[in-house]
């Protein structure tokens, strides 16, 4: 089902707030209006772009239709999960038919067929409240509203919210409600009007939509719910049709999800759309709200109610969403809606808005663009809705497409490159004024945030990057240029061979609100199992060197550690993390990566946390990482510092073996270090690596170390005993500007117990953080207990994950079962 959204605030007398901006400074009357009307929408259909109808004997499978007889795939359709054609939706209308008829024919005042008891039910679990199902989401509104909004209350309408809630309200003007509109998702302006009205009225209700039906934007939910809780006087009445079933638990959709709950909060939901049935829900938080409303409004007594075959529809449809088969269809959603968005970007063809949702809208400007570019991706083999007036304002016309789980991924990059070849074309024949406006309509309602994708850390802005992300981990310029030279080429092992890539969004002001990089390497799959499964998989990786191996899109790289996602939390940082996600779910399918990795999180950043598994990732836990801040000022004040234990410690099992070694510092420009003596460093580093099970990866390349010794960022520690010559330990460290961080270490065991190598490779480095003025040494993870007794303190840090499919986790649980069996 598709939908011309009328919005009347746009063009009748009561609404139009903005009328100078839309007519100049004289009104047009209610005539001339309808006129005005008459004549955009017959130029259109004129035109073939409204008002068709599909062939009767042509395909109707979801995905395609027939149009004068040649079989096009369609964009327009709001049934976004699919469910329309599913075969257990089918069988549950025939059954119904059979069941109960054809049509249940009498006013739910007097009698409701029985099958609303069963279906009220369903929906009260899925939505999390108590549902009145409504022969319609406009019935809906009109049996609620009149209600439960007094003559004492005041009514704030979002200007952009659907056209059926602003008809009701319009019935709220005729007994005496006071009803003023609010500039579109403007909170400021929406708090200060509550404040001004709440003094000389009951109550105040807010009413928007969840998701708008034609530019796709999100009501700012969480703004909502501060106000709601700030002020005791707000009411909040939310349409959420366009949200239902591809978002939320159990489909409740964005609003509920956020909001759903609150005690003064009433959301409008349809059964249309993704529910692939028929009617409206409306979810009320008490069940005397909607006792009132079932018994006093108008439609629940005078309209005709949703009939048996669809009743029998919606019933199995809720059974659907409240199975655990839901999720899975949402992700497949958001796949789509994601590369979509991708591919947008990479064409740089501009979106009304980048929320994640399956409405994407192509503002063009003049509608005579938008004529052009709608008629010649049709010649293509695309049918999308046309935006134009009223559903939108009418220098705003453009595309509207919406996705659904019947388009393929070869649909989708088939519409964008249909797009990205005819949007230009049809600016050039439109002439220069049509190119400034749409310049002026991309800047004032395009997207507020926009997102940067690089292969190559040389083609970043150095000085933010490293002002971003620099005192975060060993990921400066510099550094990831290392990284480059030693795992971005062609090597001899696969494992060696990383694809780089640098993510940064910015808002219209080019202010950078996110910065991170990713790398698609291939990792063992059991890198973040537990030592004891890692144990049995790499005996079987002793025959079969690649056992449960795959190529990882993971956040940051193998090498690199500390907090490597920068966000500006007082923007829109939710809105930068889901064009992330989007560029990311891309780029990784096109790596062939089967799981996208985001690591290195705070544990205690619940916020973000919480954010990045709404948006369907699964969190893991990680190895404890350690800090050692703010470097001292020398041993005494070092040792002051410290636990009596750990204090002890140091002067019995560490201090004493200050002059075993002589340590020597190795960087680029300093003397020539041979082959034999990085071999025997690696040596070392793989004496290491082979027992390292708590985070099991494939060791580093051979030639990293003469790489780093090319880099002014790395050094190399080496301790050499002196009572034999031998270097026994040594340490690969990375020199920030204000930070210390020893990467890798190397080790001979036969000298960790009677000569303490690595404690003294431990206290060497917190002695060149030091030496060098640093101000933290990044200690990384594992050996917890050594570091806390050199004062390091504890990070917990977590990483979520998302895979294509759960073939590696389900070896891996079973083998975890096989090891706590034995």
């Amino acid at each position: 089902m598709t939908e011309i959204t009328f919005k009347f605030s746009q063009w009748s007398v009561d609404g139009c707030v903005n009328a100078t901006n839309w007519w100049g400074t004289n009104m047009p009357t209610a005539e001339e209006r309808l006129a005005i009307l008459d004549e955009v929408l017959t130029e259109a259909a004129g035109k073939g772009l409204l008002q068709l109808s599909p062939d009767d004997d042509g395909p109707l499978d979801g995905r395609t239709i027939s149009l004068d007889g040649r079989s096009v795939v369609s964009f327009g359709s709001c049934s976004y999960l699919g469910l329309e054609l599913d075969p257990r939706m089918k069988q549950a209308t025939i059954d119904a038919v059979l069941r109960y008829g054809t049509q249940f024919s009498s006013s739910r005042g007097y009698l409701s067929s029985p099958q609303y008891i069963e279906l009220e039910a369903l929906l009260s679990e899925l939505f999390g409240g108590h549902v009145l199902v409504t022969p319609t989401t406009s019935l809906g509104h009109l049996s609620t509203l009149p209600v439960l909004v007094d003559s004492t209350d005041a009514v704030l309408l979002d200007h952009q919210v659907h056209a059926s809630v602003q008809m009701a309200a319009n019935q709220l003007r005729v007994k005496g409600t006071t009803v003023d509109l609010v500039r579109h998702n403007n909170m400021e302006r929406l708090e200060a009007m509550i404040q001004r009205l709440s003094k000389d009225h009951d109550r105040v209700w807010y009413m928007a939509d969840g998701v708008y039906s034609m530019f796709a934007d999100l009501a700012p939910f969480t703004e909502l719910r501060a106000l709601l809780d700030k002020y005791p006087q707000l009411m909040l009445y939310v349409d959420d049709s366009h949200g239902v079933g591809w978002a939320g638990k159990h489909g409740r959709g964005p609003a509920l999800d956020v909001l759903g709950g609150h005690p003064r909060v009433i959301a409008a939901c349809s059964l249309n759309k993704s529910f692939g049935a028929a009617g409206g829900a409306i979810v009320f938080p008490d069940a005397e709200l909607r006792r009132r409303v079932k018994t006093g409004g108008g439609p629940m007594m005078f309209s005709g109610p949703i009939q048996p075959p669809l009743l029998g529809a919606a019933i199995e449809s809720a059974k659907i969403h409240l199975s655990d088969e839901l999720p899975e269809l949402q992700a497949a959603l958001r796949e789509r809606v994601a590369l979509f968005t991708s591919l947008c970007a990479d064409h740089g063809i501009p979106l009304a808005t980048n929320d994640i949702t399956p409405i994407r809208y192509v503002p063009l400007g003049l509608p005579v663009v938008a004529h052009d570019v709608i008629k010649e991706i049709l010649a293509d083999g695309y049918y999308t809705n046309l935006g134009t007036f009223p559903a939108v304002p009418m220098k705003h016309a453009g595309v509207r497409i919406t996705l659904t789980l019947h388009h393929t991924e070869a649909d989708i990059r088939g519409l964008v490159a249909s797009l990205a070849k005819h949007v230009p074309a049809a600016l050039e024949r439109a002439g220069e004024a049509a190119q400034r406006r749409h310049a002026k309509i991309v800047g004032e309602h395009g997207p507020a945030l926009a997102i940067e994708h690089h292969t190559a850390a040389s083609a970043l802005n150095e000085a933010e990057w490293n002002a971003l992300l620099g005192e975060r981990g060993t990921f400066t310029v510099d550094g990831l240029q290392f990284l480059e030279r030693a795992f971005g080429t062609p090597g001899e092992r696969p494992e060696d061979q990383w694809a780089f890539h640098y993510y940064v969004v910015r808002d219209r002001a080019g202010k950078a609100v996110l910065a991170t990089f990713f790398t698609a390497a291939l990792w063992k799959d059991d890198m973040m199992a537990s030592a004891a499964v890692s144990e049995l998989v790499e005996q079987r990786r002793a025959e079969d060197p690649y056992y449960l191996t795959s190529t990882t899109f993971a956040m940051g790289s193998l090498l690199t550690e500390g907090d490597h996602l920068y966000l500006d939390r007082n923007a829109d940082w939710k809105g930068a993390l889901d064009l992330l996600m989007a560029a990311v779910s891309e780029d990784a399918r096109v790596a062939g990566a089967g799981t996208i990795v985001f690591r290195d999180l705070y544990a205690a950043d619940i916020e973000l946390a919480e954010a990045v598994r709404e948006r369907g990732y699964v969190k893991t836990s990680l190895p404890q990482s350690l800090v050692y801040e703010p470097v001292d000022g020398g041993d005494e004040e070092w040792l002051s510092k410290l636990s009596v234990k750990a204090r002890v410690h140091q002067r019995k099992a560490v201090l004493p073996f200050d002059d075993a070694y002589e340590v020597e510092w190795l960087r680029a420009g300093g003397r020539e270090v041979t082959d034999a003596e990085l071999d025997h460093l690696y040596g070392l580093y793989l004496a290491v690596q082979a027992r390292g099970r708590d985070l099991n990866s494939f060791p580093l390349p051979k030639g990293f170390l003469r790489d780093m010794l090319t880099h002014t960022s790395w050094e190399l520690m080496t301790l050499r005993l002196k009572e034999t010559g031998a270097v026994v330990a040594f340490g690969a460290h990375f020199v920030g500007t204000r930070h210390y961080a020893p990467m890798v270490v190397g080790l001979d065991y036969d000298y960790t117990r009677s000569h303490g190598a690595y404690r003294q490779a431990l206290r060497n480095a917190v002695l060149r953080a030091r030496e060098l003025g640093s101000k933290r040494v990044l200690l990384g993870m594992g050996a917890t207990f050594e570091k806390t007794r050199f004062g390091a303190h504890v990070q917990d840090r977590v990483a979520f994950a998302q895979a294509s499919d759960h073939y590696s986790s389900e070896v891996l649980a079973a083998l975890a079962a096989d090891s706590h069996g034995a």
